[in-house]
């Protein structure tokens, strides 16, 4: 793993059969890519290991982001997760979080750690605890900087990274037009709060500035959104694009209640709930610690591209995967090329789960000549869990079962 390689591997990603200004926007988007930008994943794991029915003794392939979901995945007894990612950042929190888990002595160091993120016990916690148990490159990572990186978890993880800027930034823009984000979290109300979020919102993305900011492609790279998928979120029409964002932060906002939705307290207030019992991710709960240490040997981290691991697997070695939303990064040949070796690695009953900016799948199951034609939507389960997703950002879920 290094951060050299973090940029080849993800010009690699974006390229393509590109006109010049898209190239040109795509190597800014890889440059800016390089660095930690999701200090939490945003796909919801619970929904996930659902659509995966996720069962002791399977082999998960997953792209790791910032690892949240590869170690919630843990919690049903797989028997490997393999968590792969272009980005070295990102598998460097992976690689921390394993270790925070691996070395911190009890649930409330690890609370002070990666729930709360924030306050002056985490430097000593590092130090005495974790730093030892980090992988040479990751740990040279962590203590790099021109502030050294691992100070962020005192000074508040959840405000670093691009996304941490973005929704730092975000909450920025709402007070100017006098509205305070947090207010959304005191209604604990779905309804209510798709509401609020209507009335104080969506107004903001519907002024002119606003309009015009967001048909940038730059903004939304804080966002982790290249050039070919800024394209898909607005169907080719970046004058649409603040429109889209309004409605998918309503749809945020409204998929479930405050209390019960840790991405909606990201989004609006860079942390989790406070109190004894908030919304967290699975791994993160006070109930899973045991058993994600117990599990910890089951999840391995590799720095490549998806297809570049499937391609040195065995045949018929893999029963699920999970693609995030990589697919909208990908031109036509990419995405054949993915779905080849998906296909020649899966063995019977696999299931492949991933999200999309726009609503439909990136390819049509009907072609005849795509690599995926040997797999299935399951469309009931696909639209009943996009509609409970409480990421609430997507446009579409999809699950796919190989074809008996």
């Amino acid at each position: 793993m290094s951060e050299h390689t973090s940029a080849t591997l993800i010009r690699a990603a974006v390229a393509g059969e590109q006109d010049n200004h898209l190239r040109r926007s795509n190597e800014r988007f890889a440059q800016t890519f390089t660095r930690l930008v999701y200090n939490q994943i945003w796909e919801d794991p619970v929904v996930d290991m659902e659509g995966m029915a996720l069962s002791p003794g399977h082999r998960v392939l997953t792209i790791c982001s910032g690892g949240c979901n590869a170690l919630s995945y843990l919690l049903a007894d797989p028997a490997e997760v393999h968590a792969v990612d272009l980005n070295f950042a990102h598998l460097s929190l992976a690689d921390l979080k394993r270790a925070a888990f691996a070395s911190l002595p009890t649930y409330d160091d690890l609370a002070s750690y990666l729930v709360t993120a924030a306050g002056g016990q985490n430097d000593e916690l590092y130090r005495r605890h974790i730093a030892e148990n980090l992988r040479p490159e990751t740990r040279e990572y962590w203590d790099g900087g021109r502030t050294p990186r691992h100070k962020a978890f005192v000074s508040g993880f959840y405000r670093a990274g691009l996304l941490g800027l973005a929704t730092g930034l975000c909450a920025g823009l709402a007070r100017l037009y006098g509205v305070r984000l947090s207010d959304a979290l005191q209604l604990d109300d779905a309804e209510r709060q798709r509401d609020w979020a209507r009335r104080h919102i969506r107004p903001i993305f519907e002024g002119r500035l606003a309009a015009l900011f967001f048909s940038l492609r730059h903004p939304l790279y804080l966002l982790g959104i290249p050039p070919r998928q800024f394209e898909l979120l607005c169907d080719g029409v970046p004058s649409r694009m603040a429109g889209v964002l309004a409605d998918r932060v309503e749809q945020l906002a409204g998929v479930a209640k405050s209390s019960e939705n840790y991405f909606l307290w990201q989004a609006f207030a860079q942390r989790y709930a406070p109190g004894p019992d908030p919304a967290l991710p699975p791994y993160l709960q006070r109930r899973n610690f045991d058993k994600i240490r117990a599990n910890l040997g089951r999840l391995r981290l590799t720095h490549d591209s998806f297809t570049s691991v499937l391609e040195r697997a065995a045949a018929a070695s893999y029963d699920r995967y999970v693609l995030l939303d990589a697919q909208d990064w990908m031109d036509p040949k990419t995405l054949s090329l993915l779905w080849a070796q998906v296909t020649r690695t899966a063995r019977p009953g696999a299931r492949v789960i991933f999200r999309t900016a726009g609503v439909s799948p990136p390819f049509q199951s009907d072609d005849s000549t795509g690599a995926w034609t040997q797999w299935r939507r399951v469309d009931a389960i696909s639209d009943e869990l996009h509609r409970r997703d409480r990421s609430g950002i997507y446009g579409g879920l999809h699950v796919y079962d190989l074809a008996a």
